[in-house]
């Protein structure tokens, strides 16, 4: 028999046609392009039991098509192709990749790959890259169909015993990945969690904060009243009438020309029917914020990036449903204090900055919140705020999770307006999305679809840089 495959083979060998060119056609017109180069005819012997089939089958498949050698970086398909053959790999290296060029599996010597399955999307998923020059044999569906039943069947084992196979070795690749993954993320939380010093508690903090003005009382009031589920909004916007200091407050603030309003605003009720008794309380607590700490290019800066951020966790907690809007956006609102405090520290200690620079000023911002008595809600979130970006929702106190994730989107999509694209993924955010009951909804979906059109929705009543922004 081993005879008879020598004779037989010299017969297919001589049998092949030289190559010839093939003919596309492009809008200048036709064009010759050179078919890549033959396989040497002597190095298809006795390759048959190498590549798993018999060596009369392997004459049989060189016979209606011969092997051709691919150089380096050829695509054999691209994800998103058609499918409609199958490659068989004789020699050399494939890499099969994902949309992003990154490698899902290299394939060697043996191995089909490809699909003649025109079922359900009948597109690849993935791309096949000739890792160095390949030599490889292509079957159509027309060619596979014509070469008999019996080798047919066994081609169709064969290759359905290697996707088995690589099926096998994705599942397993994808279980030690997650393994790795999850060690990763609690290495990343550990070395965050271990960086907190206490700094935040010592007493150089507390005597800086100690210098910083403490919000009027009026206004600490207010804010306790907010955070009680039991107040009412009738309650809070009486509390505004009835107390001069605020309704100055609210009335300087909707008049100034961060909001640009053509006519003037000299009642509370007016200010009530034109931004809601939620945004009442917003003007008031931006007012009185920016009157209690130093007006400083950077606390401006911080300032008007809260004022923004305020208006997104407003807007955010409305459309997820979670969480209390007005509440929401305090803390947006207040969330960046601990950067003011870390301003005032490096202007008292300029030989720490260096040191300072790298102090989270989450912890700070709480601990000045604490000492002007507000909620402990409030501290609490704004204490945690920063895990998002290095840690899961289970490591956030269960009471204050909600409104974590809810200001962490907020801040992920006051980047995203101003930076006039969608930034980077961040490693968390689909779990905090479903932690806010939204698994199935995307970040990017849930502003285009949710946020996006309740603030466009109030575009007037909005600083005029959001406003902007949101409209370009």
């Amino acid at each position: 028999m081993f005879g008879f495959w020598k004779k037989k083979a010299k017969v297919v060998t001589a049998s092949r046609e030289p190559v010839r060119p093939a003919w596309t056609g492009d809008a200048a017109g036709a064009k010759r392009v050179q078919q890549p180069p033959l396989e040497p005819s002597d190095s298809s012997a006795s390759r048959g039991k190498a590549l798993g089939l018999r060596d009369v089958d392997l004459a049989t498949l060189y016979s209606v098509r011969p092997i051709r050698v691919r150089e380096s970086g050829t695509h054999l398909f691209t994800a998103g192709d058609p499918v409609g053959a199958v490659h068989l790999l004789v020699k050399g290296e494939i890499e099969l990749q994902d949309g992003t060029g990154a490698t899902i599996m290299e394939v060697g010597a043996g191995d089909w790959i490809g699909s003649l399955d025109c079922g359900s999307s009948g597109r690849y998923a993935c791309s096949a890259v000739t890792r160095g020059p390949a030599s490889v044999l292509t079957l159509d569906r027309e060619i596979f169909d014509g070469i008999g039943d019996e080798l047919r069947l066994r081609l169709l084992a064969q290759l359905h015993t290697q996707e088995h196979a690589r099926m096998l070795r994705i599942v397993a690749r994808s279980g030690a990945l997650a393994v790795r993954n999850q060690a990763l993320v609690e290495t990343l939380y550990r070395s965050r969690a271990a960086a907190d010093t206490g700094f935040s508690r010592s007493e150089a903090v507390a005597q800086v904060i100690q210098k910083v003005p403490r919000l009027p009382v009026s206004t600490a009031t207010l804010l306790h009243k907010l955070f009680d589920e039991n107040s009412s909004h009738a309650e809070v916007v009486e509390l505004v009438k009835s107390d001069p200091s605020l309704t100055s407050t609210l009335l300087r603030a909707i008049n100034s020309p961060l909001y640009g309003l053509q006519h003037k605003i000299d009642n509370v009720n007016h200010a009530v029917t034109l931004l809601g008794f939620d945004g009442v309380h917003q003007l008031v607590l931006a007012e009185s914020m920016r009157k209690s700490l130093p007006e400083t290019p950077r606390f401006l800066e911080i300032y008007h990036r809260a004022l923004e951020t305020s208006q997104l966790a407003f807007a955010t907690a409305q459309a997820t449903g979670v969480g209390h809007p007005a509440e929401l956006s305090t803390i947006g609102l207040l969330h960046e204090v601990g950067s003011v405090v870390l301003e005032l520290l490096k202007t008292q200690n300029p030989r720490l900055e260096g040191l300072l620079a790298t102090m989270d000023s989450a912890g700070l911002g709480a601990e000045l919140l604490r000492a002007w008595n507000l909620p402990e809600r409030l501290c609490k979130t704004i204490e945690f705020r920063h895990y998002p970006e290095f840690a899961l929702p289970e490591h956030v106190p269960v009471d204050v999770v909600k409104n974590v994730a809810v200001l962490h989107l907020a801040n992920r999509f006051h980047s995203s307006i101003h930076a006039g694209a969608g930034g980077e993924q961040g490693p968390f955010v689909e779990a905090y999305l479903a932690e806010l009951g939204l698994a199935d909804v995307s970040e990017v979906d849930l502003f285009h679809y949710r946020v996006k059109p309740r603030l466009l929705a109030r575009a007037q009543n909005l600083p005029r840089t959001l406003a902007a922004a949101l409209s370009s």
